[in-house]
């Protein structure tokens, strides 16, 4: 809008443009005022212009003030707010107007709703308003007829001001017609101009959408063509009034008629026109007029009038009694029903004008009717509601009167009006319900499970208190939430489908979802649920399905186990009768003795049991008549292929358990037991023989070597007991030239699984040193063992027979270096004698070959006492007993 402030100067100029600030009552203003009280069925109602100080009421209808301070001007929020149409339903509960003097004082303004006058360029000039001292609303109805009449109002001002500039201005008429013709455009109205000399007819373009024409169909348009589209009905009227306004001197005309359109339908219109030019013989040569379509005020009209109609026949067909009086306490008017109840207690009825106070009531009545009208003309509007007994017919019965004032069109009271009306079965109604809401809260309340209605959206309209224990919310939390918030997202889809399901009628129970509780965890819940066409609710009750999911889940689980226990368990269970035939056998026992249930279907049980041990099972098993359960120690049982397996046996007495009635047998398969055993005592023997009886000590320490076991053996191999090696580190019997050698080694174990120590020397528990050979291994890994595994050997005797080869080995060293160099001597001398011989070829004379064949026999024999004496010498350098 242009200018939404009061203050704005252009809004303001608009304003006195119109020229209509202090001017006096203009009965065409009034006239909108009344009607729209009547309208909207109020007592006051205001044409009312805001400038910058006040606000002035061009029409004051139900009031007798002509203006108003801003400070009590609820119009002028219309403007401040820039809003078409204000509406305050109680102003004394709405901060802007509590405090208003004519809210807080006398009129006791309650209700107001305006509709803004704003100007064709926009400028917000005031309000075409209503106003009443109770609390109401309008229906759409009477809130469009109050937009129409603020049209009209701004309309009659545009009028106004035309003709203000008409008369100011005093341009010629083509002038003033585009000016009127600019004015009516905006107000809807068409403008036509009559040449009567050639029969022609001017529309403006409001005026051609008016009467459904075009432009070019307008130049063939006669005065016989306009009198072909008017309803037959209303032709004759027509053309009275134009003949009457084409005979001089004419005051001009209006009339109403109906108009036929191009689609076959009629419109209401209203036209004013008047003869602007005569010829000299005082013939009419010019017309000029208006046009206005009104079918939509003559459909209004109409419908108001069949409103008012029927509200007529509403009145005096109601059974509540109606009637109105004077200042005077004259009877003004009443309906049926009153003056039949008058006739009934005077024998005849009031008449307009009468006193509504008669001798044939008693006296204090009419003294009590008295103060109602009198408390009505102090105060206005009031209600007494009135409980009357009647002893002689034990029942009693409520009545409802009214009381509020009637005003004249200048806001004076002219009387009282009353409505009297019976309430006793609302009353008696509203106990009953009121008495049933209680105890159906009650019911709710208690309820365990969650109960509530739903709107057709899902939104929760209400529920109980059982809402806090299942999902930890109050019922305020939940009521206006819509159930999609609240579900596990997983659920939301099926849950949807279900709720199409129950809107379409189906009824649903056990329906299955979860809910997610206000800390988090989700709630499986068990909805049963209807929906209710006449209310549009869901109806529905819901239980936490938590401890059945449990149940469930413990069935399944219980059930899983049975199965595993018994179908896939290597135990036999069996159920015998007193005479120890099957009557029931596990799948297992395929698996265990490879002979399948059906094949022991009408077998006994002892014919499978081993003859040695058949006496003793027979007993223990006939025993079971005297006791609930018995063990039968191991026994042999015949599988598929004759071979007899070793079992044991627990039998529980269920002969007398309906559902069993039978003896059941669970019978554990121990053949691998018992082998197991046997096998295992052999090697406890063997370890034992190894451990406690070996040449080998073995010990468990930890990474800092510190020992926590030694065998047996220990006492024997080092004379220390087992007891004395816990608790102590094995570093400390280590030889000192040793120690870091052995330290170095043990190290490694904690990064290997085994490592071999070299032998190193380690105290006896004499005193002395012994040589010990020594693996081992990391166990740390291992749960029974949690360490290091030390196995030593004493090598003492072993490193002292290598010691003594070493030694030995060094003297024949030192006896062949010695002997060499006296062997090497002759045998030189023998391959020069042979190389001599060699290189002869005949040279030498036989006596010289022959003293070299003595010199080689020498050297020969010197050779053989040489090797005769090392072998000799070495023999003694041997000591056979260090050796062994």
């Amino acid at each position: 809008m242009k200018g939404s402030n009061i203050l704005d100067t252009n809004r303001l100029k608009a304003l006195m443009s119109f020229d209509v600030m202090d001017t006096n009552h203009e009965a065409i203003y009034d006239e909108i005022t009344s009607l729209a009280a009547s309208i909207c069925n109020v007592p006051i109602s205001l044409i009312s212009l805001v400038d910058d100080k006040r606000q002035f009421f061009k029409s004051h209808f139900g009031v007798d003030y002509n203006e108003t301070p801003l400070s009590n001007s609820f119009c002028k929020y219309i403007i401040n707010d820039d809003v078409d149409l204000l509406t305050v339903e109680n102003a004394e509960n709405d901060d802007r107007f509590k405090n208003f003097s004519i809210v807080k004082n006398d009129p006791g303004i309650r209700f107001y709703t305006g509709a803004s006058l704003t100007s064709p360029d926009g400028h917000r000039l005031g309000t075409l308003c209503v106003l009443d001292t109770k609390v109401r609303q309008l229906d759409d109805t009477q809130i469009d007829g109050l937009k129409t009449l603020a049209k009209q109002v701004v309309h009659l001002f545009e009028l106004r001001k035309a003709k203000k500039l008409e008369l100011d201005q005093k341009l010629d008429l083509e002038r003033k017609g585009k000016l009127l013709d600019n004015i009516v455009s905006a107000t809807g109205i068409g403008i036509w101009e009559r040449n009567l000399a050639n029969d022609s007819l001017t529309l403006n373009e409001q005026g051609l959408q008016i009467f459904d024409l075009d432009k070019n169909a307008l130049k063939g348009f006669k005065t016989e063509d306009w009198f072909s589209r008017i309803h037959p009905d209303d032709l004759p009227e027509v053309k009275k009034k134009m003949h009457d306004c084409l005979n001089y001197p004419s005051n001009g005309c209006n009339v109403q008629y109906r108009l036929l359109l191009k689609n076959g339908k009629y419109k209401w219109i209203y036209e004013e026109g008047k003869v602007l030019e005569w010829s000299e013989d005082k013939q009419p040569l010019l017309m000029y007029g208006t046009i206005q379509d009104v079918t939509e005020k003559k459909t209004f009209a109409t419908e108001l009038q069949r409103v008012k109609n029927n509200l007529d026949a509403m009145i005096n067909s109601s059974r509540d009694l109606m009637w109105s009086i004077d200042l005077d306490f004259n009877l003004i008017t009443a309906n049926t029903a009153f003056h039949d109840l008058v006739e009934k207690i005077q024998g005849q009825p009031f008449k307009e004008g009468d006193p509504v106070f008669s001798d044939a009531v008693p006296q204090q009545v009419t003294d009590k009717w008295k103060e109602y009208y009198k408390r009505a003309l102090s105060t206005g509007r009031f209600s007494v509601k009135q409980k009357i007994q009647d002893p002689s017919k034990f029942w009693t019965t409520y009545g409802l009167t009214s009381f509020d004032l009637m005003y004249n069109k200048d806001g004076e009271a002219i009387g009282i009006t009353c409505f009297s009306k019976d309430i006793t079965s609302e009353i008696l109604s509203q106990q009953v319900l009121l008495s049933a809401k209680e105890e159906m809260q009650k019911i709710m309340d208690t309820s365990l499970d969650i109960i509530c209605t739903l709107d057709e959206e899902g939104y929760f309209i209400s529920i109980n208190k059982a809402v806090e224990d299942i999902w930890g919310y109050a019922p305020k939390d939940i009521i206006g939430t819509r159930y999609t918030e609240l579900i596990y997202e997983e659920d939301i889809i099926s849950t949807e489908k279900n709720a199409e399901s129950v809107l379409s009628g189906n009824k649903v129970v056990n329906f299955e979802n979860r809910y997610v509780h206000k800390d988090g965890h989700t709630v499986p819940m068990l909805w049963s649920s209807n929906w209710d066409e006449k209310d549009r609710v869901y109806y529905c009750i819901s239980r936490d399905n938590t401890e059945k999911k449990k149940a469930e889940l413990q069935l399944e689980n219980s059930e899983r186990r049975f199965k595993t226990l018994v179908q896939e368990s290597s135990d036999i269970i069996s159920i015998l009768d007193a005479d120890a035939n099957f009557k029931y056998v596990s799948p297992s026992s395929t698996k265990v003795i490879q002979i399948s249930p059906e094949e022991f279907e009408g077998q006994n049980a002892f014919d499978y049991i081993h003859p040695d041990d058949l006496e003793r099972v027979k007993t223990k098993f006939n025993q079971i008549t005297q006791n609930d359960s018995i063990k039968i120690e191991p026994f042999r049982f015949k599988n598929k292929f004759g071979e007899w397996r070793w079992f044991v046996a627990n039998v529980s007495n269920q002969l007398h358990e309906p559902s069993i009635q039978g003896v059941i047998i669970t019978s554990r398969d121990i053949n691998e037991t018992k082998n197991a055993k046997e096998q295992l005592i052999q090697s406890e023997r063997r370890y034992k023989t190894l451990v406690q009886e070996g040449s080998d000590m073995i010990c468990i320490a930890d990474k800092n070597a510190i020992f926590s076991y030694a065998s047996p053996t220990s006492t024997r191999v080092l004379e220390i007991t087992p007891e004395e090696f816990v608790g102590t580190s094995a570093f400390d019997y280590i030889h000192p030239d040793d120690y870091d050698t052995v330290y170095n080694e043990f190290m490694k174990i904690l990064e290997v699984s085994q490592v071999n120590i070299k032998p190193f020397r380690f105290r006896h528990g004499a005193g002395h040193y012994v040589w010990l050979e020594t693996a081992i291994t990391n166990k740390f890994d291992e749960p029974t063992i949690k360490g290091i595994v030390i196995n030593s050997k004493d090598v003492t005797t072993k490193v002292q027979h290598l010691n003594a080869i070493e030694e030995q080995n060094a003297q024949l060293k030192k006896i062949a270096w010695t002997q060499s160099h006296i062997v090497r001597a002759p045998v030189a001398r023998l391959m020069g004698l042979v190389d001599l011989l060699r290189d002869d070829k005949e040279k030498l004379k036989p006596e010289e070959r022959e003293q070299i064949l003595n010199f080689i026999i020498t050297s020969a024999d010197e050779i053989d006492h040489v090797i005769k004496d090392i072998v000799e010498n070495t023999i003694n350098a041997i000591d056979i007993e260090d050796i062994k």
